[in-house]
């Protein structure tokens, strides 16, 4: 059966055939006492952690009001993206596949299977599976950054925190699976919990005691964080972003909410709330899993590889030079 249409199919017992897809695959939710923990007693969140899926992050048309796949689903879109990525042996790589992107498929690890939750997207509040309108605020100002990132830069600062290697596109905070690098390194203390992101080497230090609030005028490149455990849930709030951070294209008005939970030995659930009022109608939620991993954690050495910035910047300067007019710098990926 064709895959278009098998992705299309839901038979009739499709939430009881979930719930068995879940259970069956990830052995999930384990008893409170065997949840590893540390010598202290609080769950044990301390590891290498790949949080790669090709879940999406909203739903397909394909599956509309489908909040999840079927296992059989899953075999067949997981094996659909395999097959995509086999590279035949008599290929002749000359040159970059795609200049845009900047690598080929060769250089990707976007994952290769769903998350064991079986959801057809991450987002799970609203249970469309869709973001939440946006604010007429947020169309304006996206708008703007849309025709501020189409002309040359006069200087890096015209270009995003990303492209400038201050922030990783997929380090957060949240933490979004994307192209590559989706490893984390947790480090877990009494009193704090460290994450160290495989993208652009980011790390967090959360206390996990009280601390005072930040002034407002205080902002910083992953905001402010205060951590607390709920029961065996860790849960990180953060505010007091600067303006530039951008997470969903939300404002310094963002405040983000992030749960770890462990549920299992290989299983760590990470959800995440987006709340900015000047960006979206309603606060959102977004889930998935991270698998615990034995593969090594490289450095990811932005600033020393970042050869595009400079290019882009000569670029920019030659135009100049030549008098000429060019409204084509925008990247694919930003003109959604």
């Amino acid at each position: 059966m064709q895959l278009r249409k098998l992705v299309g199919i839901f038979n009739t017992q499709l939430a009881l055939a979930a719930l068995a897809s879940w259970a069956a695959v990830a052995g999930l939710a384990i008893a409170a006492d065997d949840i590893p923990r540390t010598p202290w007693g609080d769950p044990d969140l301390r590891g290498t952690w790949d949080f790669a899926t090709i879940a999406p992050l909203e739903r397909p048309e394909t599956y509309k009001d489908k909040e999840f796949i079927t296992l059989e689903d899953k075999a067949a879109i997981e094996k659909y993206v395999a097959d995509r990525r086999v590279v035949p042996d008599n290929t002749a790589f000359e040159g970059q596949g795609d200049v845009d992107v900047g690598y080929n498929s060769f250089f990707l690890d976007g994952g290769s299977k769903f998350n064991a939750t079986m959801r057809t997207s991450q987002i799970i509040d609203p249970n469309t599976g869709y973001l939440p309108a946006r604010t007429q605020e947020a169309k304006d100002r996206r708008k703007a950054w849309q025709a501020a990132l189409s002309r040359p830069p006069r200087g890096p600062e015209d270009r995003t925190p990303a492209e400038r290697c201050l922030l990783g596109f997929n380090s957060g905070p949240p933490y979004t699976p994307g192209a590559y690098n989706n490893f984390v390194e947790i480090f877990q203390t009494r009193d704090n919990v460290a994450f160290h992101a495989e993208m652009v080497n980011d790390h967090r230090v959360i206390p996990t005691l009280p601390v005072p609030p930040l002034p407002d005028n205080m902002r910083l490149w992953k905001g402010n964080s205060s951590g607390a455990w709920d029961g065996d849930t860790f849960v990180v709030v953060t505010t007091n972003f600067n303006p530039q951070t951008r997470a969903f294209g939300t404002t310094e008005d963002l405040k983000l909410t992030e749960k770890f939970k462990r549920l299992s030995k290989e299983r760590l659930l990470y959800q995440y709330t987006i709340d900015d009022t000047r960006t979206y109608a309603t606060a959102w939620t977004g889930e998935f899993e991270m698998v615990l991993t034995d593969k090594q954690m490289f450095e990811y050495a932005c600033h020393e590889g970042n050869y595009a910035m400079p290019m882009m910047l000569e670029g920019a300067r030659k135009e100049e030079r030549e008098g000429k007019k060019d409204d084509t710098w925008l990247p694919t990926w930003h003109r959604g």
